[in-house]
């Protein structure tokens, strides 16, 4: 059986990159297409519902709360694709290093997550309601990795099992050069 490097073993690679615009939610995007355009079918769906038990049974029945679910809904959407991928920067760094794998963000990113950061405070301070917002600084420590997916065509690879999953996308000269310290590093992750 062979065995696994350790942490101390690997060296710091890094290299810069894109993520893509609609990456999936795992990987911090806002999803895919097909799951977005389903999320604007079920708004459109309760507006539409809403309206015709609106006709047939006047303003006392439930039409008029669907059809503001509707646009609720259909509002939550449209900021979401605002902030993930309107303004979300995709120029990033990918690395590798000893204690895992990871995607340093922009520093326009950075801004990003510290503004949006603190409208969430103030929206729970002013209403004593509200979410939170964590800043998107995908890393998966060595020991978390599951499963390494591997895309030669395109030379990608996605690293997954940690809070994100982490889509490494290469370069010609570093794509073996990542595989290679990724095999290294945790050989019982690939499924070939």
């Amino acid at each position: 059986m062979k065995k696994s490097a350790t942490a101390s073993d690997l060296p710091r690679m890094s290299w810069p990159g894109r993520v893509s615009r609609f990456a999936r939610l795992r990987e911090g995007g806002p999803g895919r297409p097909v799951l977005l355009l389903g999320m604007t079918a079920v708004a459109a769906c309760l507006g539409l519902r809403g309206r015709i038990i609106m006709e047939g049974q006047g303003m006392n029945s439930p039409g008029p709360a669907m059809i503001l679910l509707g646009f609720l809904w259909l509002g939550f959407l449209l900021v979401w694709l605002l902030i993930k991928a309107g303004l979300r920067d995709t120029q990033v760094t990918f690395y590798m290093s000893g204690q895992g794998v990871g995607i340093q963000t922009s520093k326009a990113q950075k801004q990003l997550d510290r503004r949006i950061g603190v409208l969430t405070r103030l929206v729970f301070l002013s209403t004593l309601k509200g979410g939170q917002w964590s800043a998107w600084q995908p890393f998966t420590p060595w020991k978390k990795v599951k499963r390494v997916e591997v895309n030669r065509k395109a030379r990608e690879i996605l690293i997954c099992g940690g809070p994100w999953d982490v889509r490494l996308t290469c370069t010609e000269e570093n794509f073996s050069r990542a595989l290679n310290m990724l095999r290294q590093y945790r050989p019982h992750a690939f499924g070939d």
